[in-house]
């Protein structure tokens, strides 16, 4: 998420943390780190020179309160302002009416398509609507029709396509008719992009806002995005009266700063923020948490719901009770695997967490830590029930053998599972007698992290 700007703020920040006094110069100089930080990262000028004069002004003149040092006041002052700049509060979705209607536009390849899918399957995961209808309305390429039934089916949600040989206006006007016989209450309709802002597709656009009176226009852009974002969306803008973005793509490598200077430019909040290729992999955009992570915060509330969207409540549970029971198995381990993969790579997972943990384990151990957890699955996975429930029968050559044979693993990495499940089983019976005891709560490790 946004690797490059984290990295450059985090290591600004690294100088304002080791010092116990700052004055005029230290903060000169940290501020002159932070803008070249934020330049780097493709964050326009115009909003680099405005947040870091706040910034530089604040720390001059504002008095320390409380119990903060110096450096600890900074840096409230620096997340403060980052917050002001990312929206300030988060804007949520209120649906009060029937039908609720949302148009995506944006130019070609920006993630509009598949963002239409997602957000279908975001409204109804929340059980905001219970019937939501997406509609292909991108007449001049067929594969964006394909690809929005193809996401829509796979999620299992009403869609309304007839091809390319229509207008986009009579298929809009089509699809709210369908919605309104069906009880479709959330219509989201993905429009056509072009690779540059053109007349005719702004005519159209306008056409289908006039046709559909949208609740929302939501403008999709990607992390990818240069400067020349803002111009694009400026345009946009003065024909339909955006209500707000969707970034895309903040999981990549990308700079990421364009797409986020369009929320204080232009003053449209960012809506939702995709973080993955999954349909799941789309999260309301909280500016918040959003700097907590930029400055290596951490950002725990995303993580716990993100863990109670993936993880069942029962399961859950049950396995607290096995753990202290005693009876934790292979199966149980497979289960926890599937649940830690749901959650998203170790890399993404660890920025979620307070105290830049990402910064202190390298990829290559998160590499590891990832290849292991997919291999301990393969081999898992080719046992037979009876041997993942009595981890003991696998001593046995013959069953070995057939395990190596079927998962295409070798006997070290074979051997390797069966100790660490051992430390494990271990390590949770002494988690057990801790906690009966009154101790603490140890975790479970196994993944060379």
């Amino acid at each position: 998420m946004l690797g490059f700007l984290e990295k450059r703020m985090q290591k600004a920040l690294e100088k304002v943390q080791k010092k116990v006094t700052l004055n005029e110069v230290d903060i000169l100089e940290i501020t002159r780190d932070i803008k070249m930080g934020l330049l780097e990262a493709d964050v326009n000028l115009q909003v680099v020179k405005e947040f870091i004069n706040k910034v530089k002004e604040k720390a001059l003149t504002e008095k320390i309160i409380g119990q903060l040092n110096p450096s600890q006041h900074f840096i409230k002052i620096l997340h403060t302002e980052l917050v002001e700049i990312l929206g300030g509060k988060v804007k949520e979705f209120q649906i009060n009416k029937k039908t609720y209607v949302i148009m995506m536009c944006g130019l070609q390849g920006s993630g509009k398509t598949t963002s239409a899918a997602k957000l279908a399957y975001w409204f109804r995961k929340k059980k905001m609507v219970q019937k939501p209808l997406v509609v292909a309305a991108d007449i001049y390429r067929p594969a964006a029709v394909e690809q929005l039934v193809t996401l829509a089916k796979n999620i299992q949600i009403d869609y309304h396509q007839e091809g390319v040989d229509k207008s986009a206006d009579e298929i809009v006007k089509n699809a709210l008719k369908v919605a309104r016989e069906n009880d479709n209450d959330l219509i989201i309709i993905d429009t056509a992009g072009r690779l540059s802002i053109d007349e005719k597709l702004m005519d159209e656009l306008r056409r289908l806002k006039k046709i559909c009176n949208p609740d929302d226009i939501l403008f999709v852009t990607d992390a990818l995005s240069g400067q020349d974002i803002i111009n694009v969306a400026k345009t946009f803008h003065e024909n339909l009266k955006l209500n707000g973005t969707i970034i895309t793509k903040l999981d990549s490598d990308a700079r990421g700063g364009a797409a986020l200077s369009l929320r204080y430019i232009l003053n449209l909040p960012i809506r939702f923020i995709g973080t993955g290729e999954k349909t799941s992999n789309l999260d309301l955009f909280y500016p918040e948490r959003m700097a907590d992570r930029i400055l290596g915060m951490g950002d725990v509330m995303t993580l716990i719901e993100k863990a109670q969207d993936v993880i069942d409540e029962d399961k859950a549970t049950k396995m607290f009770h096995k753990i202290f029971s005693g009876n934790f198995t292979l199966d149980d381990l497979l289960e926890q695997i599937k649940q830690v993969k749901n959650l998203g790579k170790f890399s993404k997972i660890l920025k979620m967490l307070p105290g830049n943990l990402s910064a202190k384990v390298s990829e290559d151990q998160l590499d590891k830590a990832e290849e292991k957890m997919y291999v301990y699955q393969i081999l898992i996975s080719s046992m037979t029930k009876r041997e993942r429930q009595n981890p003991k029968l696998l001593r046995q050559a013959s069953r070995k053998e057939r395990v190596l044979k079927g998962s295409g693993r070798n006997a070290q990495e074979f051997n390797k599972l069966l100790a660490d499940f051992d430390a494990m089983v271990k390590r949770m019976s002494d988690m057990a007698k801790s906690f009966k005891s009154g101790g603490g709560i140890g975790g479970l490790g196994g993944f060379g992290l």
